[in-house]
C-alpha cells in the first residue's frame, strides 16, 4: 500500500455543497505536499449528488466517485475501505464542518498511532444545544458500557491506519454506529489510538431524523455491549 493519505466522504444529497466544497478540499490538500486521493461515496442520494460526483470525478484525477442504491453511510465506508490505495484513511462530512486544520494534525498522529479521534466536545463546536445533549448521553453511555475513553464518535473528522482497520470491515454497520466499532476493535486489540480537539460548526439541518437515529445507534450500543461480554 502506498503511503499517502485516502479522505473518504460519506454523500446523501449534497447537491447543495458538494462542488464548491470538494473543489476546497482539493486546493487544501494540494497544499500538504502529500500523495492523495478523495473517495465520494453516494449512498441512496435522489437530488443531482451522483451527477455532481461522476463530474467531480472526471474532471479530477484524484477524485474517485461511487453511487450505491441504498442509503446508509456504513454501507458507503465498507465500499470505499477496500478502494483505498493510500497508507491513511481520514473521514470527513460532506459539509466541511470541521476545521480542516485536523488534516495534517491527524496525518502526523498516524504516523504512531492506529486511529485518531477528532473530538468536538474537547475542541470547540458549534452546534444546536439538543445535538450536543444528544451526544454528550450517548457519548456517556458508550463510554460507560465498553469502558472506552473517548469524547467522540460521530463519523466525521476520524482517521485511521489503513491496513489496522482492513480486518474489521466484515463489521461495519450498515449505517452510523461503525466508529464505535473500529475504535472498539481496535482498543481491544492493544493498537494506538489518540484522541484529538477539532473545531467544529454545524449549524444546518441534519441529514438524519434525530429519533431513529438515537434508537438506532443505542441499540447497536447495548448489542456490542452484550457481545463484549462474552468476548
Amino acid at each position: 500500500m502506498t503511503h499517502g493519505l485516502t479522505v473518504f466522504i460519506p454523500l446523501y444529497n449534497e447537491e447543495a455543497v458538494l462542488q464548491q466544497n470538494v473543489v476546497a478540499l482539493l486546493s487544501f490538500l494540494d497544499t500538504l505536499n502529500l500523495p492523495y486521493e478523495i473517495v465520494l461515496g453516494s449512498n441512496g442520494s435522489t437530488d443531482r449528488t451522483p451527477e455532481i460526483g461522476n463530474e467531480l470525478a472526471n474532471i479530477y484525477p484524484r477524485v474517485k466517485f461511487f453511487h450505491l442504491s441504498r442509503r446508509g453511510p456504513g454501507l458507503a465506508f465498507a465500499e470505499a475501505l477496500p478502494r483505498a490505495v493510500y497508507t491513511n484513511l481520514l473521514c470527513l462530512d460532506a459539509d466541511l464542518s470541521t476545521d480542516l486544520d485536523f488534516v495534517p494534525r491527524a496525518v502526523s498522529a498516524l504516523r504512531d498511532h492506529d486511529a485518531v479521534v477528532g473530538s468536538k466536545q474537547t475542541g470547540r463546536q458549534k452546534r444546536p444545544l439538543v445535538r450536543v445533549i444528544a451526544s454528550e448521553l450517548f457519548i456517556a453511555c458508550t463510554n460507560m458500557l465498553l469502558r472506552m475513553p473517548y469524547r467522540d464518535y460521530s463519523i466525521g473528522a476520524k482517521a485511521y491506519r489503513t491496513e489496522a482497520i482492513l480486518p474489521f470491515v466484515h463489521k461495519v454497520d450498515r449505517h452510523t454506529f461503525y466508529t464505535q466499532e473500529l475504535l472498539y476493535q481496535l482498543r481491544r486489540r492493544g493498537k494506538k489510538i489518540v484522541e484529538i480537539p477539532v473545531a467544529c460548526e454545524d449549524l444546518r439541518e441534519s441529514r438524519f431524523n434525530l429519533f431513529h437515529e438515537g434508537f438506532y445507534r443505542y441499540t447497536k450500543l447495548f448489542g456490542l455491549w452484550l457481545r463484549s461480554l462474552r468476548e
